[in-house]
């Protein structure tokens, strides 16, 4: 009984089922013959193949390759017309043209008819035994785009220096180192505002470089990284360095008579790298020279030490080119002298793009702007 109900269960279990899709049953599909699943290749068309010639190295023709293409005359006649089309910057200032014009002995730089004023509302001019500098403010306010520029300090340094020097001549003169000023800003009142251009106060500021002037710190001996073959280590830089300024301040710093020439103590690194305390005399003789200087000079050594971080160097480059016509210690040595360690570094390791290269440029410009500043040059006056 049990066999013939397995035997019946197999039986339908034959039968053929239908898919729950669709009526057609599944036992009306067969698999195909093994010599049909052997997969052919596909025919994209009906053309026969041809395969590549591979050409030789150098070429199926002799002689130099053609021409490059050159376009139509009507492509490059659109190109200029829709490039003329294009918008240009315009220039957003109100003058037309700047120019130099001679009042009292000194050029006054004008835009068309306006003259130029200082913070403390004074004209900006320069006197006549400057007239590098009076060309050189000319075409700084000839190069301005809008009067924006004007506002911000980078565009105007030459600028910013002869206001300084103007405000310091004039305070001299008057006696008034505390002027009035009136306020730029909204929602500022004016008044008296200490705007810190005395004498006093530039030499005090100058001064204290001088136990840090970056001249007289010699780095250590052992330490650090060796040059190459053949060149000498930065110590030995150094210390040249130190000894010809030290040597030419003693020679040119005039000390009262019968006393003897000016010390100077170097901060050895090999001690460590503190501050080298000068002398007294050693300072009160600098501060008596840096008292003689005129506004454009101190203006000029004030710049010229926060550019250098060094006294000596500064105060070397402004005597130095006082005048233009006998300039033995130009902006590159001063650069060099005050830049030895940086420029080690960059022989060593090599330079940093965007870094060592806008230090380098950087500071150039602004000693080659002091220079401008303390220059005095004797030329006839320009024809009015």
């Amino acid at each position: 009984m049990i066999k013939r109900k397995s035997i019946s269960l197999l039986r339908a279990s034959r039968q053929p089922s239908l898919c729950w899709r669709c009526t057609t049953s599944l036992a009306t599909f067969r698999p195909l013959p093994l010599a049909h699943r052997i997969a052919a290749p596909r025919q994209i068309h009906t053309t026969h193949s041809n395969y590549a010639n591979p050409l030789p190295l150098g070429g199926t023709v002799d002689g130099p390759p053609p021409d490059p293409p050159v376009p139509q005359p009507e492509y490059i006649t659109r190109n200029r017309l829709r490039q003329a089309a294009i918008p240009k910057p315009r220039t957003e200032r109100f003058w037309e043209d700047v120019h130099l014009k001679v009042v009292d002995g000194r050029y006054k730089i004008l835009l068309d008819a306006r003259s130029i004023k200082t913070s403390a509302k004074n004209d900006v001019s320069v006197p006549v035994n400057k007239p590098l500098l009076a060309y050189a403010l000319q075409v700084e306010w000839a190069t301005m785009r809008n009067s924006k520029e004007a506002l911000k300090s980078h565009f105007i340094p030459l600028t910013s220096l002869a206001s300084r020097a103007i405000d310091l001549e004039i305070a001299e003169k008057d006696s008034t180192p505390v002027e009035t000023i009136e306020a730029t800003s909204e929602g500022e009142e004016g008044g008296e505002v200490d705007v810190r251009n005395t004498r006093e106060q530039i030499t005090d500021f100058v001064m204290g470089y001088l136990d840090t002037d970056t001249v007289l710190m010699i780095s250590p001996t052992r330490g650090g990284h060796l040059a190459a073959a053949g060149e000498k280590q930065l110590r030995d830089r150094q210390l040249d360095v130190a000894h010809d300024i030290v040597e030419w301040t003693q020679e040119n710093i005039p000390v009262p008579k019968g006393e003897d020439k000016l010390d100077f103590v170097l901060s050895d690194g090999d001690h460590g790298i503190l501050p080298s305390s000068q002398s007294d005399r050693t300072k009160q003789i600098l501060r008596d020279t840096i008292s003689k200087f005129s506004a454009w000079e101190l203006v000029g050594l004030e710049c010229a030490v926060i550019l250098s971080k060094s006294l000596l160097v500064a105060l070397r480059l402004v005597m130095e080119n006082r005048k233009t016509a006998d300039i033995k210690w130009d902006v590159e040595d001063a650069a060099k002298a005050c830049n030895l360690e940086t420029d080690f570094q960059v022989e060593q390791w090599g330079l940093v793009e965007d870094t060592h290269d806008v230090g380098h440029a950087d500071l150039r410009r602004g000693l080659g702007a002091v220079v401008l500043l303390v220059s005095e040059l004797n030329i006839p006056l320009p024809e009015q």
